[in-house]
């Protein structure tokens, strides 16, 4: 990066988001997932884990910020709770919120088209100058997920059952 480009940078930093409650606003939704099940699928409620009071207290954290952000919304009728999993981030003190899609997965129709391969991705990107930290959250939080579906994506806390208004992943 030249020291223009980094001149730059510096001076309209507070245009480069720094955390995930700073995307809020952010437009540019790349279209809309509709999660079809198949006519054999059967429902799945799975329980939550119990976890210990570390991680009770960061999974509050991480799930008020999403909230804040208007990824997930408080769900008051459950159709479908898929398994809520806690991974520890590289600093041990932070976690990250995942839910464990495989039953939910195991029971869509299957959409044929697949995605792209990483050599065709990163020739795509080759050539440019420089990427800021919103290029790392491309590949998330983008895809609206159909309204009659966003209720399909429920995982359930001990402060309540929450769904994805935008797709995770």
């Amino acid at each position: 990066m030249t020291k223009a480009n980094f001149d730059l940078l510096q001076e309209y930093q507070d245009l480069f988001p720094v955390s995930v409650v700073e995307l809020k606003g952010i437009k540019g939704y790349k279209g809309e997932m509709k999660i079809v099940l198949r006519p054999d699928a059967h429902l799945v409620n799975h329980r939550t884990y119990r976890l210990n009071s570390r991680v009770k207290e960061n999974d509050k954290k991480e799930t008020d910020k999403m909230l804040e952000v208007g990824i997930i919304f408080l769900v008051d009728e459950v159709e479908w709770i898929s398994l809520m999993v806690i991974q520890n981030k590289k600093d041990v003190k932070e976690i990250r919120v995942c839910v464990d899609y495989r039953s939910l997965n195991n029971a869509f129709v299957h959409d044929p088209f697949l995605t792209p391969f990483n050599d065709e991705v990163l020739d795509n990107v080759v050539g440019n100058e420089a990427y800021s930290f919103t290029d790392g959250f491309s590949g998330y939080h983008q895809v609206r997920i159909a309204e009659e579906d966003k209720r399909k994506t429920t995982f359930t806390t001990k402060w309540g059952s929450y769904a994805y208004n935008i797709m995770s992943f």
